[in-house]
């Protein structure tokens, strides 16, 4: 009986101390992003006048993983009569890390392009058909600092609201997973210290029995 009871203990012991490592290792796996971002569209495939513009982010900040926003289409108003159609028009979105909690992250493998194409017209100041399309973004798994971060689009597409609707701004959605590329250094220390702890704790209980 003693036999099992001490295997349990061991076995319960073990468990313990891998459950604080874990737990260590999630906690550092929520790091406060800050980024900014910068968008623009092009003039290639606009049939009228061009009334789609991007609003960039400055110093937005999120706890990974999340998501986030990139920024805004802006749609402003035309006049009842007049109408604008958008053929594949490019557009860039510029996504730049500026610190993981509050520090500037090394290395820093950002920034990260993000495009795709508008498609659809707009007619007046009440009524859109443009949708925005992105592509694969090409440089999607990345490192900042101590992460290992995937970057991807939510909403892939994304129909474009008019001008009369949300002040005619539609907001381009991300979602960022960070992982710990190398557990930190105290965490290390941590599960080295409990381990030592546990075989102290085997070593005495085998010299009782």
């Amino acid at each position: 009986m003693r036999s099992r009871i001490g295997k349990w203990t061991g076995l319960s012991s073990t468990v313990m101390v891998l459950g604080l490592f874990a737990q260590a290792t999630v906690a550092q796996a929520s790091p406060v992003i800050n980024y900014s971002t910068s968008g623009t569209i092009d003039s290639d495939g606009v049939t009228g006048t061009p009334i789609i513009s991007f609003n960039s982010v400055l110093n937005s900040s999120f706890d990974s993983p999340s998501s986030f926003s990139l920024g805004d289409f802006q749609v402003a108003a035309l006049p009842d009569t007049q109408t604008t159609k958008y053929t594949n028009t490019p557009f860039h979105i510029t996504f730049l890390v500026n610190s993981v909690d509050g520090s500037a992250p090394n290395p820093n493998e950002t920034p990260i392009q993000v495009s795709g194409v508008l498609n659809g017209s707009i007619t007046g100041g009440r009524q859109s058909h443009v949708v925005a399309k992105f592509d694969p973004i090409s440089n999607s798994d990345f490192i900042t600092g101590k992460f290992s971060n995937t970057l991807s689009i939510t909403d892939n597409p994304l129909t474009l609201v008019p001008s009369t609707t949300n002040s005619g701004q539609t907001s381009a959605q991300a979602f960022l997973m960070s992982t710990p590329s190398v557990p930190e250094p105290s965490t290390i220390a941590l599960f080295l210290t409990a381990m030592a702890g546990l075989g102290v704790h085997r070593a005495r209980r085998h010299r009782s029995a």
